[in-house]
């Protein structure tokens, strides 16, 4: 059975930069969905959300993942996925995730979250303030735990040092 990497977690865990340093080290291509999403829709998440609704937003994001993943099986390359952050809401994903590959859950406390999010040029459609931000994790944690195979805390390390550990991680489940 075909083993993905799937990178999951709350916005401002660090799935994009982590999957890309991933797929040089590895030698293993990545796709981050959200961004792949915003190509195939020529708008951005925010524009989306504002046009049409989180709710279309989440209903075409799985369909692409799960049409996306189940193509790929008959490749012979496994893939490494940067997911979006509400990719756990949906049953269909979370079976994806738990049953085509290796999941990983980039952990960050809420005030890590924000001081990135403070930091990124993208615009967030769900972040308004902590509370938002508290509010989602609330909702989805039970969901981000139940899907990942390994847990990674991000807080107060460089992107270069949590790829690392992960590939420590990778290698020793897999002896």
């Amino acid at each position: 059975m075909k083993s993905h990497i799937f990178i999951i977690g709350m916005m401002g865990t660090g799935k994009s930069i982590i999957a890309s340093l991933l797929s040089k080290k590895l030698n293993i291509p990545f796709i981050d969905t959200d961004k792949d999403l915003e190509d195939i829709l020529n708008l951005s998440l925010e524009e989306f959300f504002k046009k049409f609704s989180e709710k279309k937003f989440r209903e075409l994001e799985s369909t692409y993942f799960v049409e996306h993943v189940n193509s790929s099986m008959g490749n012979i390359q496994n893939i490494i996925y940067a997911t979006g952050g509400g990719i756990i809401i949906n049953k269909k994903n979370r079976d994806v995730l738990k049953n085509y590959g290796r999941t990983i859950l980039l952990n960050a406390s809420i005030e890590t979250i924000i001081k990135r999010l403070e930091n990124d040029s993208k615009k967030r459609p769900l972040f308004t303030n902590k509370n938002a931000l508290e509010n989602i994790w609330n909702e989805r944690k039970h969901y981000y735990h139940k899907c990942s195979d390994i847990i990674i805390d991000t807080d107060n390390k460089e992107p270069q040092t949590l790829a690392k550990e992960i590939i420590k991680k990778l290698i020793y489940e897999n002896k």
